[in-house]
């Protein structure tokens, strides 16, 4: 309606989730680095919550899309369901194209399905928004949809997506079990003031904004009004964008953003007491003029200290009482680094292997982890085969075991590891190399590529030679996710050579976190030098 007066391409304020206009500050970008470490690592029970507009909708559906593997994703919209609606939503959700009346049915299909996907080399995932919905029935049923496994792997991730409302009900004993079995959870934070100005200002970028159409002090109030609550800025903005239109206006200042706060008239959220929150700030702003509440009697005054007193009472025998025995593990400060198991291999044919199939709704995504370079020639990772073969799931008649399914090597790669083929038909790469990662991210930057070929060509020319891999990063943020997002990306590095034919006995790899700095920590050049991965070869004497 007003594009063409402030000459944008498109309104870019909407309060629908246009993956167009994602931000991702800080916060949420750490945070879809962590839940992607969780979904790809397999840690089955993962937790997203947030106030109500902190944008938890736009990150999960971009978390979908950015999954570096196959996968088949489910998604719950509202889990105020019964147990066998509940059921029946899956079914449809997963493709099984059955409807079923009774439990014990649904699950012998499910498990089909798990173990069909496993065969396939898809990863399930289960993500149920508007967590707090769920009662404590349905909560037990999806708790025990998890028992589903097999020995050494989840066949399934569950994902909790609520407000914070969610937290007080995972508290409860009766759900000590659902909470107990959260590995990885995260906590989205409104913006700060400083996040809110590139929010404004990146969302009108993307709109094809040339100049700047809010003033300093407007971004200022728009802050104020909104707490940093993303779909309240978009409110706002987006009814500044019009008054603006309507006036003639082709900026916009503090006087329009508080012309519009007072015309939203969003009323107190009786949810918060004395006036906590963004609302109470819109209702501040909506009506100064309104009368003071009446102040309390002195019988009141007492009764309330005496209520409060009782419940500090209570509270401190209720903590006390279950601090040992009801402590909670999912808080990402208390998650200890795991072995890293590295993405399935991927398949070379794996359409039909499963009775999903795998279409847009599903958000089934790939993102392309090697380089297009036709040297890097994928197998399936041999690590480990003789113990793995009992816990695979069986292969139908007629369809081609995956782990046989093995792409034919090419003669000059054949050559290199032939029987008497030795170091000197290959130039030796540096002996020590350094790969640097982009703030919370695991992809391997595009130039790493080259050199990593380099290497596996050597070691596959040179069977004695071993190689150590060291993860590192800068020491901002959390140490054992420090540590755990370089383990991660040192083992990306081992699955990519051991993915050219390296043997992975030949491959040490661990994440040492904020050690060994190289450089200072205390500016941005310095933490960019500190996120590496160090590869040393150790060649023959």
């Amino acid at each position: 309606m007003y594009e063409n007066h402030y000459n944008l391409k498109a309104m870019p304020f909407q309060i629908t989730s246009d993956p167009r206009f994602l931000w991702l500050g800080e916060k949420h970008s750490e945070a879809l680095a962590t839940l992607k470490y969780g979904i790809l690592e397999n840690k089955g029970f993962l937790l997203l919550t947030g106030d109500v507009g902190t944008g938890k909708t736009a990150l999960i559906n971009h978390l979908v899309k950015m999954i570096d593997v196959a996968a088949v994703v489910a998604k719950i919209p509202d889990p105020g369901l019964s147990s066998l609606d509940f059921f029946n939503f899956l079914s449809v959700e997963f493709k099984m194209n059955k409807k079923f009346d009774s439990k014990g049915a649904f699950l012998l299909q499910l498990k089909h399905f798990l173990l069909k996907s496993y065969a396939a080399r898809k990863k399930v995932l289960l993500i149920i928004d508007e967590a707090q919905r769920l009662n404590h029935e349905l909560l037990e049923q999806i708790r025990l949809l998890s028992n589903i496994e097999l020995q050494n792997r989840k066949l399934i991730n569950i994902f909790f997506v609520g407000q914070n409302e969610f937290n007080d009900m995972l508290m409860e004993d009766r759900n000590r079990a659902v909470r107990q079995r959260i590995t990885v959870s995260y906590h989205i934070e409104p913006l700060t003031e400083a996040e809110v100005r590139h929010y404004v200002k990146h969302r009108l970028k993307i709109a094809g904004a040339t100049r700047e159409i809010f003033s300093k002090d407007a971004v200022d109030e728009i802050f104020s009004f909104s707490a940093g609550y993303p779909r309240l800025i978009n409110i706002l903005c987006d009814h500044a964008l019009l008054t603006g239109y309507v006036s003639g206006l082709k900026s916009i200042d503090k006087k329009v953003i508080q012309e519009c706060e007072r015309e939203l008239q969003i009323p107190l959220d009786s949810g918060r007491e004395n006036g906590a929150g963004p609302m109470a700030n819109a209702a501040q702003h909506n009506n100064p003029s309104a009368p003071l509440p009446e102040k309390p009697s002195n019988i009141k005054r007492t009764g309330v200290a005496a209520a409060i007193v009782m419940l500090l009472v209570f509270g401190i025998y209720f903590f006390t009482s279950q601090k040992s025995s009801d402590q909670p593990r999912w808080s990402m400060e208390e998650i200890a680094p795991q072995k890293y198991m590295g993405p399935l291999p991927e398949d070379a044919d794996t359409d039909g292997s499963a009775d999903a199939q795998v279409t847009e709704p599903q958000a089934v995504e790939k993102i392309q982890q090697t380089p297009p370079d036709d040297r890097a020639v994928r197998r399936p990772i041999q690590a480990d085969a003789a113990s793995n073969a009992q816990s695979r799931p069986p292969v139908e008649e007629n369809q081609p075991d995956p782990q046989l399914q093995q792409p034919i090597r090419s003669e000059e790669e054949a050559a290199k590891t032939a029987p008497g083929a030795t170091a000197q038909a290959v130039p030796p790469p540096e002996r020590k190399t350094i790969i640097y990662f982009r703030t919370n991210s695991n992809e391997l930057p595009e130039p790493s590529f080259e050199q990593l070929n380099q290497i596996a060509d050597f070691m596959l020319a040179s069977p004695t030679t071993t190689l150590d891999i060291k993860g590192y990063t800068d020491s901002t943020g959390s140490y054992t996710y420090n540590v755990s997002v370089s383990e991660f990306r040192a083992n990306s590095i081992k699955v990519f050579l051991v993915g050219r034919g390296v043997d992975s006995a030949r491959i040490k790899a661990v994440g040492l976190g904020p050690e060994n700095p190289i450089a200072t920590n205390d500016t941005e050049e310095g933490r960019r030098k500190n996120r590496r991965v160090e590869l040393e070869l150790n060649l023959e004497q």
